[in-house]
């Protein structure tokens, strides 16, 4: 009986640590991808003047700058959670996220979700309408502008999608420790 409560032990410390360090690599790709982020909405297109286009690079930028404050909120509740601080120090003053804390990002993070698929439903029409455009002055903004886009988007949806699996471990972690 004690080997196997040593045993269960053993495999659940083990199992908790290798999804910490799972974990770790998922933030730090994450940091990469909100670098990536952070670079390019420093280089917001200025309006061009078909309300589309503008519309839709509006929405993405929004949406890329919320996405940046979120994983921000994210990575301080890991680094919390594991008890170290951003440059790996153990930090024995933190205090554990609660699962409640947890939760209420990961709704924050799915109500994102959905507001950066509302962005991405302007596509369509953004380039209906810069396809309407025989201004060569303006084509050239639209062009900027729809470039912006292409480059935020996919790391937008990238970052969204590796948050939401990062909080629900988290979330996992958190209620099997209350236990």
């Amino acid at each position: 009986m004690k080997k196997f409560l040593f045993l269960t032990v053993a495999l659940f410390t083990m199992s908790v640590s290798f999804s910490f360090a799972q974990t770790k690599a998922e933030i730090q790709a994450s940091v990469d991808r909100n670098a990536k982020l952070q670079k390019l909405c420093a280089k917001q297109p200025k309006e061009t003047g078909v309300s589309d286009v503008d519309a839709y690079v509006s929405g993405v930028y929004k949406a890329a700058i919320a996405s940046l404050k979120s994983s921000e909120l994210l990575h301080n509740l890991y680094y919390r959670q594991i008890g170290e601080t951003k440059d790996g120090v153990t930090d024995a003053n933190s205090n554990q996220p609660t699962v409640e804390e947890l939760v209420a990002l990961g709704e924050t993070l799915t109500e994102e979700v959905a507001s950066i698929a509302k962005a991405g439903k302007g596509a369509e029409a953004a380039i209906k309408s810069s396809k309407e455009n025989k201004n060569p002055l303006k084509a050239v903004k639209i062009a900027t502008a729809i470039g912006f886009t292409t480059d935020v988007y996919p790391i937008l949806v990238e970052e969204s999608s590796a948050r939401i699996s990062i909080i629900k471990k988290m979330i996992e972690t958190a209620k099997s420790a209350k236990m």
